[in-house]
């Protein structure tokens, strides 16, 4: 009998087998859109459109603030799991599947903290594509002035001094 729940128990936590499908979706999910987050990352410099940069870092965003809560709820769920599980089960239980439950409740915990920092750095990203002063979402044009003035600004720079044959606009 006690084998029979030691079975039953090694990889789906106090015989929920949904627990472990949840882990190792949103796992799986989140790393595959990771791997699409940073191949975005490679390309940020090629991509000069402001809006595909603001779709991109909100996308971010709000995938990493949804997994983070999604990773949290998976904590939940299994801490839950682990806590309802029989101590004579939990004696049962081998060193190895004891310790891969204990790992997934460590990695969910950690994730968390890792997928709201990363939402964090995305929403300071976002604000700063927003507040650039330029307009242009942080392409900075060092190439200069079309007339060679160089500078980046729009007009040539002021040469004149003061003096000289200055005229005020406001003289009578």
């Amino acid at each position: 009998r006690a084998r029979e729940a030691v079975v039953s128990t090694q990889s789906t936590g106090n015989t929920k087998q949904g627990a472990c499908n949840f882990t190792v979706g949103i796992s799986v999910i989140a790393f595959f859109v990771g791997i699409g987050f940073l191949a975005c990352t490679y390309f940020w410099d090629q991509i000069t459109n402001t809006v595909t940069r603001k779709y991109i870092v909100f996308g971010d965003m709000s995938f990493s603030a949804f997994w983070a809560f999604l990773f949290f709820v998976d904590f939940c769920f299994i801490t839950d799991m682990w806590r309802k599980t029989p101590d004579a089960v939990k004696l049962a239980l081998s060193g190895i599947a004891k310790s891969n439950l204990q790992f997934t409740i460590v990695c969910s915990l950690v994730c968390i903290f890792l997928l709201a920092l990363q939402a964090y750095m995305a929403y300071k990203q976002l604000n700063e594509i927003q507040n650039d002063a330029s307009g242009l979402g942080g392409y900075n044009d060092t190439a200069g002035f079309a007339g060679g003035y160089g500078g980046g600004g729009p007009f040539p720079p002021h040469t004149e001094s003061a003096g000289g044959n200055y005229q005020s606009p406001y003289a009578s």
